[in-house]
């Protein structure tokens, strides 16, 4: 290592050498799996060194020369230090400041894994080339300066095979025949200044559909075209509508022209993630894009436009506004995720998306952010492990939450005027989240003078977790004094004193009465005490944080929940679908942690006898699971399962099983009760499941096939198989073997993990393995589904021990999907041996790689469980006695 100076000793590259432009050729071969590259990068250095330093991985470099003003410069030696991920390239001089070209020919294996540049499999054996870089694997395809804020434009040249098409992130300007006959080159416009991790590859043999999208005068109309296999054409439409309506809302809403001249989307057959924002090629994952009308149910639907409105809403948020380092990546994925929303509801109004946003993304970071093991939404990161660790439900979540929240206390159109200020001020720049605030800053002081919005969005982002809000009467006449305390599920948590804002935080009050409800923001200081609450005349009731926006619980005092109650059972007009939903989620979190009695929690739920919406019932199941979980092999799961039953019966009754014209809203609730129902085994639900399954699967492939309606298929596939025998799984292995529809697969998968028999499960363990059967991506799924599985759990739990090897050399440890199958096969666990077991895995495996947090995580809900078991299940098992 002699001569690399130590600054070469950093993950980070140096800010002061940055590339201006890369002319970049990739040529590769579908046959041998391998590609050839050379690229030729313009860096401005801006010191002198005597060495440039720049991001590769698993590349072989041929050669590398450097030039200054068109004259080679002699190189002393160039070095790949591996553990950085870098190539030096060392001189006998010092380097002076100035411009140098860096050229470099290299050569790669397409079938590493499916990051990078890859190669993708089809079902007829042809196979096609994908990229995904985000966010640290575009060093895997070329050598280049691979972090965020080195934006530079590119010239790039891909080499395809004739009857092929060559993609990339712009449009296509020429075609040239290559001496080998079968090869031509395709070269692409010159892109606009983006990251490394928004460039996009693609070399396939699909077909495409198009349509104009009108700009309305924002910008020129421009084409979105939407790629998949050619047998799969009839399953783009809805993506390719839904990304049209999607894309028009974000020109007029953000009011900035779409950046580039071309907009595709496409359908890759492996692929790690749900999707990828890739600028003007945004690559999916097959379930999260394609949608056969016939197969597909209202949730796979919904799921799809989410991810498409998601990815499109990066194309400005991310993709033209990028951050400057990852530890903002809650910038991207925060808003993005509140923007999905935002669009959906704007152009499918009827799915009614903002009451779906707190059952779909609140209510579980909630229970994530309440634990010792969360983190603050921006947190320090260096490596590329700790990078893709920090893609989670804080980045994604609860950075959606807290834009919900802002926008709920600066108003609708004040949040729009900011974002689009913001996009208009950085375009084609990096930033970092003082500067979205700043943009804000203006339109919150019109109506906040004195109020500082860095200020307070500093103590929901800078520090972890969140406040309770405590309800007490004040003694004088219709006054409450509300206080503040950090939540925390283990009231008994050792916290650490290490926030600058000593966990507290600085809140938007809201809150509604029998009168209606109350519209300006009441503001509690963080350096405050207490603040008061006044109710008018003729005001009975109160419940504080309207429709759930702000990240926060609220607790009252026992005769105040027992008022709400009594609101709930009589159908208040002042309670809306979300506030429902709160009131469910935050009473039984508030049990959880000792807030206050169990019972109180339970009685709640007795009002569910008058609910007929779906985001409540949604909220209601989610509480019904995981009690079913903690109470699964106790004498008191039947009388969890005969409460639940009562409940949902008068609901039950007025579903049908047969298919007719719902809503997607009327569809969403009818699976919700009737799987509700199977699940808690409601004598009838069953017998109408098993029936159904079975002359499904005894007809299938038959000139009289019953059909199950796409809505109920999931659930029917999946308890139909509960009691299966292994002829029966066979029959279900063989169709799934042979189905060609995506989210048809899905569904299969998931059935495939129902039987409670533990050998089925072991052979689906064994078969699931090998990739002929079921693809990488999906793989991990499987094992998810096996362990949830009350037959399954202990039987993942030991092969996953035994073949943690095996796993980390086929997902790497960089993998966060690895790192997140810890937490999800042991979050049932709930005894002191098992805890041990795991401490004792981790310690034969010290090394976690993209997991470490998740074992965090993972240990302390095992903790919460058994805590649970000792503390709260007594009081259960009373009510619930007292109840059936």
């Amino acid at each position: 290592m002699e001569n690399v100076p130590i600054t070469a000793q950093t993950e980070r590259l140096s800010p002061l050498v940055r590339p201006a432009h890369y002319r970049l050729l990739l040529s590769p071969n579908l046959n041998t799996g391998v590609f050839q590259g050379n690229v030729k990068i313009d860096v401005i250095a801006k010191h002198q060194s005597n060495h440039l330093s720049l991001h590769t991985k698993f590349l072989n470099i041929e050669s590398v020369k450097v030039y200054k003003n068109g004259e080679e410069l002699p190189i002393q030696k160039w070095i790949e230090m591996k553990h950085l991920e870098q190539l030096v390239i060392l001189f006998n001089d010092i380097l002076s400041s100035g411009t140098y070209n860096i050229h470099i020919n290299f050569s790669g294996d397409l079938t590493r894994n499916i990051v990078g540049f890859y190669l993708s499999h089809l079902k007829d054996k042809r196979s096609m080339v994908a990229s995904k870089f985000q966010p640290t694997y575009a060093r895997q395809a070329f050598p280049c300066f691979d972090e965020p804020d080195f934006k530079a434009t590119y010239d790039i040249t891909l080499v395809k095979p004739v009857s092929y098409v060559a993609l990339s992130n712009m449009n296509e300007i020429s075609k040239t025949q290559c001496e080998d006959e079968n090869t031509e080159a395709v070269t692409f416009a010159t892109s606009v200044p983006m990251s490394t991790y928004l460039a996009c590859f693609v070399v396939c043999d699909f077909d495409y559909k198009e349509t104009e999208i009108d700009a309305d005068g924002i910008g020129n109309n421009f084409k979105l075209r939407s790629f998949a296999q050619k047998n799969q054409m009839h399953k783009i439409d809805f993506a390719q509508d839904i990304g049209t309506r999607a894309t028009q809302f974000y020109i007029k809403y953000y009011e900035v022209p779409f950046p580039l001249p071309k907009l595709d989307m496409i359908a890759i057959p492996d692929y790690v993630s749900g999707a990828t924002e890739h600028w003007g090629l945004i690559t999916y994952r097959e379930t999260s894009f394609l949608v056969d009308q016939s197969t597909a149910s209202s949730k796979n639907k919904i799921s799809v436009a989410n991810t498409i409105a998601h990815e499109l809403a990066h194309m400005w948020f991310g993709n033209l506004v990028t951050m400057k380092w990852w530890d903002e990546v809650w910038l991207n994925e925060g808003f993005a995720s509140y923007m999905q929303v935002k669009a959906l509801n704007a152009i499918e109004p009827s799915w009614t998306m903002l009451d779906q946003f707190l059952t779909k993304t609140l209510h579980s970071v909630l229970v994530t952010d309440a634990k010792l093991s969360s983190h603050p939404i921006l947190q320090t990161v260096e490596t590329p492990d700790q990078i893709t660790a920090i893609f989670d439900a804080i980045s994604y979540n609860k950075g959606s939450s807290i834009l919900r929240m802002l926008e709920g206390f600066i108003g609708e159109e004040n949040f729009r005027r900011g974002i689009s200020d913001y996009l208009k001020k950085y375009k084609y720049g990096n930033t970092v989240t003082q500067d979205l605030l700043s943009s804000l800053e203006p339109y919150f002081k019109m109506d906040n003078p004195n109020l500082n919005i860095s200020y307070i969005m500093d103590t929901w982002i800078k520090q972890m977790g969140y406040p309770v809000l405590n309800v007490k009467f004040s003694g004088e006449p219709n006054t409450f004094v509300v206080t503040q305390t950090r939540f925390l599920l283990d009231p008994d948590a050792i916290q650490n004193d290490d926030s600058q804002f000593n966990y507290r935080w600085f809140v938007p009050i809201t809150y509604t009465t029998n009168k209606g409800k109350y519209h300006k923001v009441l503001w509690f200081a963080d350096k405050d005490d207490n603040v008061k609450l006044h109710l008018k005349e003729g005001e009975k009731w109160i419940k504080i944080n309207n429709n759930q926006v702000g990240y926060y619980r609220v607790n009252y005092p026992v005769d105040m929940w027992d008022n709400l109650i009594h609101e709930l059972k009589n159908k208040s007009e002042q309670l809306t679908i979300s506030d429902r939903a709160h009131l469910l989620n935050d009473v039984f979190a508030l049990a959880e942690a000792r807030l206050l009695p169990y019972d109180l929690a339970l009685n709640l739920t007795t009002y569910l006898i008058v609910e007929k919406d779906y985001v409540p019932w949604d909220t209601a199941a989610s509480i019904f699971a995981q009690l079913s979980s903690r109470l699964l092999n106790s004498e008191i799961y039947d009388d969890l399962q005969k409460y639940v039953q009562n409940l949902v019966e008068p609901l039950y009754r007025e579903q049908t099983w047969t298919q007719s014209n719902f809503t997607v809203i009327e569809g969403l609730l009818r699976t919700r009760i009737l799987s509700l129902a199977t699940s808690f085994r409601l004598p009838d639900a069953e017998d109408k499941v098993r029936g159904l399954f079975l002359s499904s699967l005894n007809s299938h492939g038959t000139s009289d096939a019953v059909l199950i309606d796409p809505d109920l298929r999931d659930f029917v596939y999946y308890y139909g198989m509960r009691s299966a025998t292994q002829s029966d799984w066979d029959k279900l292995f063989q169709i799934y073997l042979k189905e060609e529809d995506v989210q048809e697969l899905a569904k299969l998968r998931h059935a495939l993990a129902a039987p409670l028999d533990a050998a089925i499960l072991q052979r689906y363990l064994t078969l699931a393995w090998d990739e002929s059967n079921v693809r990488s991506q999906d793989y991990l799924n499987v094992v998810q589904f096996i362990s949830s599985n009350p037959m399954g759990t202990a039987l993942v739990w030991d092969e996953v021990r035994a073949r943690w090897p095996q796993l980390v050399d086929r997902f790497t440890l960089n993998s966060r999907y690895l790192g997140s199958l810890v937490p999800a096969i042991t979050s049932s666990f709930d005894t002191t041996l098992k805890l041990q077991e795991m401490e004792e895995f981790f310690k034969k495996y010290p090394e976690a790689g993209a997991g470490e947090s998740a074992r965090k995580r993972a240990l302390e809900t095992v903790r919460n469980n058994i805590r649970w078991a000792a503390t709260q299940k007594p009081a259960v098992a009373t009510w619930l006695k007292a109840h059936v």
